[in-house]
């Protein structure tokens, strides 16, 4: 009698633990031993089942959907699911509870009391035994041994992921008494919405048909909304080229409002994925692969949507009033631009990539391969890459300016990532490999404070010593108080030196500031008064001369006929 009583206790326990569950939402499953996670996954299976069977996948009763959502939390808690990546670890997981509870209303299983508990699975020395496998199948509950659940147990991820594969071998099997009959094939083939539920009730019976894992009438919807995904990208692809065309030259806020249609696009395969997994309800390898797809193509769009930040923040902070377009601090500010977004793009992969299950070391092993593969093909890019960087950061010249480099003299018309244009002074267009330009000596004529004048003037070599100091005397007055003249930096005038056939006076003086044609001007003038001058005093300027000499074979001088010596 007191045994009878004791298996009534016993009996009742659970619906007064289920009831005290409900009272409190936050409570999760009890995963404390095999026999605790057992009961916890069957209870849960059949409240998934008793409510969506009464209300459907889309119902409009609130109280229900959320009993839903926390039988199917709970049903998740039982199971050990962390080899399974986190984009498809979700429906993995509701997929595996289906086929499992399958399983188990097909099965034989161990009376309850012969299900160990926490006791059960303690051994004499105080430690816990690592698993236990429900009697005559593979079906393993594993002792968790770190994180957040460590001690608890679990449904293995060896069982997790062969769920399907359990149900396949026992699909043959007749369903036990108060099994949940058809919870698999009422899972995976019914819509997730009323109206999509509607049209498929009306149609034929083969088109409900299951084939190769999906119905027929999924099959169908899977496809026109592949295509209808494929057709609005390439529509908005196409816009959004369109719009952006000709880039910040072409407007500065229709480049800005390009942006939006890859952030559109980002939405695209993201809202294709709720419609195949919550309407269609596919399941199975097929959502896998789709989804698997979606998702990477869901990063590749994040990936342009933040590099084309990173592109219009740049050209954003470059259009300040007092930032020229084309100066070097403006191309700074856009390479460092790109590079925050390009560097910011490389995370989301690296992060996107594991959340699609590729391993970290993975995918920095890939961006090794693929960054030496780069490096080599892109050798000459990206030296201009990095010269471009150094004239930005050393600054040697910026837009406007007149620089001389190797062979070249003529005016910076712009600084970009591979290249620099010059205009020369014979009107030509040159452009340089910023390589070059980082490794080659430069000379800035355009960052001179004045333009130094070295002349010689020849006077004759029979000039007398005081004409010569006249001479002197009268470019030292006209060179006084010049145009373009600074107290800093006086005219120089002296006799330098004798030559084989003159004398030679040398002028050096300053002219300010820089401008180069008001100093051809100047140069004119000076050199017109000091002509002037010298006629007056009568002092010659010396003019090149040239002796010949004509040798016969033996060194003796030749004169030709008729010429006088």
């Amino acid at each position: 009698m007191r045994r009878i009583c004791f298996l009534l206790l016993l009996s009742l326990a659970f619906p007064v633990l289920g009831k005290e569950g409900s009272e409190h939402p936050l409570l999760p499953a009890d995963i404390s031993s095999p026999r605790a996670t057992l009961n916890s996954f069957l209870e849960n299976c059949e409240t998934a089942y008793n409510l969506l069977l009464e209300n459907g996948r889309d119902s409009d009763d609130a109280q229900a959907r959320m009993e839903i959502r926390e039988a199917i939390r709970n049903i998740k808690h039982c199971m050990d699911l962390s080899e399974i990546a986190d984009f498809r670890r979700n429906n993995s997981a509701k997929e595996a509870a289906v086929a499992l509870k399958e399983v188990l209303d097909r099965i034989e299983l161990p009376k309850e009391k012969n299900v160990p508990d926490l006791k059960a699975m303690t051994n004499e020395d105080g430690s816990l035994i690592e698993r236990w496998t429900i009697p005559n199948t593979e079906i393993t509950f594993q002792r968790v041994k770190e994180g957040p659940l460590e001690g608890s147990y679990l449904l293995s991820s060896d069982t997790v992921g062969r769920a399907g594969e359990f149900l396949q071998r026992v699909d043959h099997l007749p369903y036990k008494k108060g099994a949940t009959e058809g919870f698999a094939t009422s899972y995976l083939t019914s819509p997730g919405s009323k109206w999509l539920a509607a049209v498929v009730k009306r149609l034929p019976d083969s088109v409900r048909e299951r084939k190769n894992g999906q119905a027929v009438w999924q099959w169908i919807g899977l496809g026109v909304v592949l295509l209808g995904a494929f057709l609005v990208m390439a529509t908005i692809y196409s816009i959004g080229r369109r719009v952006s065309r000709g880039g910040a030259d072409a407007g500065l806020v229709k480049y800005v409002l390009g942006l939006a249609f890859p952030i559109m696009a980002v939405f695209v395969p993201m809202k294709t994925i709720d419609i195949i997994t919550d309407h269609l309800v596919i399941s199975g390898a097929t959502l896998y692969i789709a989804k698997f797809n979606l998702s990477l193509l869901t990063l590749f769009c994040s990936m342009v949507v933040v590099l084309g930040i990173g592109r219009r923040v740049g050209e954003v902070i470059v259009s300040a009033p007092h930032i020229k377009s084309q100066s070097i601090d403006a191309q700074l500010i856009r390479v460092m631009s790109r590079l925050m977004g390009f560097v910011t793009a490389m995370v989301l992969l690296l992060q996107g990539g594991q959340h699609l299950g590729i391993p970290l070391s993975s995918l920095l092993a890939g961006a090794g391969v693929a960054g030496a593969a780069l490096a080599l093909s892109a050798q000459d890019v990206l030296k201009n890459i990095f010269g471009s960087i150094m004239l930005i950061m050393d600054k040697p010249f910026i837009v406007g300016e007149r620089i001389k480099i190797k062979h070249y003299d003529g005016v910076v018309e712009e600084v970009g990532l591979r290249s620099t244009k010059m205009r020369l002074l014979n009107g030509h267009q040159a452009i340089i490999p910023n390589e070059d330009m980082a490794r080659s000596d430069i000379e800035n004529i355009g960052r001179r404070p004045f333009i130094r004048r070295v002349a010689d003037i020849p006077l004759s070599i029979s000039i007398t010593s005081a004409k010569a100091k006249k001479a002197v005397e009268l470019v030292q007055e006209l060179l006084k108080d010049h145009e373009g003249s600074n107290p800093e930096f006086p005219p120089r005038v002296w006799l330098n030196d004798f030559e084989r056939d003159h004398l030679e006076l040398r002028i050096i003086y300053w002219y300010h500031p820089p401008d180069y044609w008001k100093y051809t001007v100047h140069v004119d003038l000076v050199n017109r008064q000091i002509l002037d001058a010298f006629e007056v005093e009568g002092i010659t300027i010396a003019l090149p001369a040239f002796t010949s000499r004509i040798e016969d074979q033996s060194g003796v001088p030749v004169v030709p006929p008729g010429l006088n010596c």
